[in-house]
């Protein structure tokens, strides 16, 4: 049978990341764009900073019919500028902070078109669970209390309008933009004329694919005028008013105090590899150790006889232990697959350089770590448990008396990993398999947070991570591990011919066993 042709995959079209080979380098760092601009960057967050500022659009729109609350939307800056002084509305904004400073008139004349919605009156209520509010005195005198429902009322809104890129954000995000340019706030050249009707018929004019990011990219530059703290430009007057502090903070605290958090994520049980998975690699264990008996020439120490056999079969038995259990869907896995990768590149080295001096200094090497090792160990004054001071002393000893030992502090081919899978024609291994596995013997964040933290479900937690049962359904690395042990077979084969089985049952599929709900979810309020 003819084997299948492999269909390269096929690159990302629709991502929003700068690729690789686009970062500039500088030292030791990959810079991205964003952190190269002039003046450095400040950032600020739509989630964190401003949806805690204007919570009460956010409920709006993720309730009520769109139309129906673009409409509500459009009568707050228009009441403003029709029914205002100039003096009064001049220095107005939407969010939470700015609308504690109006006074009850100017308030209610603000949201008279609102408040006289009675579905929007009543999904406002929300807003007096929320002790924080600046502005919670004006609310407190216009909405009936909450009832229990409206914790649902104040999730779905967080939840709705979380991705600051949803119709829902970026039609709150729309209307903060336009009260100030109702304001007159900020002001556009005629060129911008198009711009403007765009934005004052939203969402019935224009192109909504170049709309949409403008008022987003607007919005971001409009930030500025809600943050009492800014700094101002030069000869820039200040303001006659004085905002109360920022409770974005204080908001999101109180969200955690007053609601629990909610997994929701299903808990998959570990999938166990078949039991010809096993079988293969066993088998060929003893095959290659037969080939090992076949290929012996002499008793006397022949570092590349024993290393090229010795570096194949660790790799097959940490690949046997990994296939035995569910090791090869958890954590560990990906530190095994990383060894196994790691013994690819040395046996390729070696081969590749086909130096015998080097294949005594990877030797060498070994001997002078594991007499460092002893030598620290004898010192101890408490050894650890997994320490057998005796074999570590006669596997020291084995090939010449330790004192006849030096111990190089370097590593024993003077290069490093990525260095030498360059030079041997394997970088595309090293790249493969490296950068991920590595992550998980060197405890990094990411394969930490991957490993035992999910994401709570609760909006008003902003989906944070907590603790959950470790994860137990990680991708398998037995398929990996296979293909690099071929490759380290095709090796071996190339040193000491002729050695033909490989590995093929790993091709087949694992036997998964079925997946259970996680019951560890807390009954709330936000539940």
């Amino acid at each position: 049978m003819a084997k299948k042709k492999h269909k390269p995959r096929k690159k990302r079209t629709d991502s929003n990341h700068t690729p690789l080979d686009k970062l500039s380098r500088n030292g030791k760092s990959l810079r991205s764009p964003l952190t190269t601009l002039p003046g450095g960057t400040q950032f600020t967050s739509w989630v964190n900073d401003c949806i805690p500022n204007i919570l009460w659009a956010c409920i709006l729109i993720s309730h009520l019919e769109r139309r129906e609350c673009l409409d509500l939307f459009r009568s707050v800056p228009i009441n403003a500028r029709e029914k205002l002084p100039e003096t009064e509305y001049k220095d107005s904004n939407l969010v939470h902070n700015f609308l504690s400073l109006l006074t009850a008139k100017q308030f209610d004349i603000l949201f008279e078109k609102v408040l006289a919605n009675s579905k929007a009156k009543d999904l406002l209520s929300a807003l007096l669970l929320v002790d924080c509010l600046p502005d919670r005195a004006h609310w407190e005198r216009v909405l009936d209390a909450p009832k229990p429902w409206h914790w649902q009322v104040l999730v779905r809104a967080v939840g709705i309008c979380f991705d600051h890129q949803s119709q829902e954000a970026t039609d709150v995000r729309w209307i903060k933009n336009m009260h100030i340019i109702v304001m007159g706030k900020v002001h556009f050249t005629e060129m911008f004329s198009e711009r403007i009707e765009e934005l004052r018929l939203y969402p019935d004019k224009g192109d909504m694919r170049s709309v949409r990011p403008s008022i987003r990219a607007m919005e971001l530059m409009t930030r500025m005028f809600e943050d009492p703290d800014r700094e101002r430009a030069a000869g820039e007057e200040p303001p006659s008013y004085t905002l109360p502090p920022k409770h974005n903070e204080q908001f999101w605290k109180e969200m955690v105090e007053k609601t629990d958090c909610d997994i929701i994520e299903k808990l998959s049980l570990p999938v166990l590899p078949t039991k010809s998975i096993k079988v293969e690699i066993l088998d060929l264990y003893h095959a290659v150790s037969n080939h090992f008996d076949d290929t012996l020439s002499h008793t006397g120490i022949d570092a590349k006889h024993d290393a090229a056999f010795g570096l194949t079969l660790y790799a097959l038995t940490l690949a046997l232990n990994s296939s035995m259990g569910y090791g090869h869907v958890l954590a560990e896995g990906r530190m095994v697959l990383r060894s196994i990768m790691e013994a690819f590149v040395f046996l390729r080295y070696l081969n590749f350089k086909n130096d015998p001096n080097l294949w005594k200094k990877y030797r060498n090497d070994g001997s002078g770590k594991t007499k460092l090792a002893f030598l620290k160990h004898c010192e101890a004054e408490e050894l650890p448990d997994f320490i057998d001071l005796p074999r570590m002393e006669n596997l020291v000893n084995e090939d010449m008396w330790l004192e006849f030992q030096d111990i190089e502090l370097g590593q024993w081919a003077k290069s490093d990993l990525r260095s030498m899978a360059t030079e041997c024609g394997v970088k595309d291994v090293y790249d493969k398999y490296y950068d991920w596995s590595s992550g998980y013997t060197h405890s990094q964040w990411v394969c930490v947070r991957d490993t035992v933290f999910t994401v709570c479900a609760n909006p008003l937690h902003r989906f944070h991570r907590i603790p959950v049962v470790p994860k137990m359904n990680m991708p398998s690395v037995i398929p990996d591990a296979c293909k690099l042990l071929n490759r380290m077979l095709d090796e071996l084969n190339n040193l000491y011919p002729s050695f033909k089985p490989r590995l093929k049952a790993y091709t087949k599929e694992t036997v998964v066993e079925p997946t259970v709900e996680q019951t560890t979810a807390k009954e709330s309020p936000a539940a």
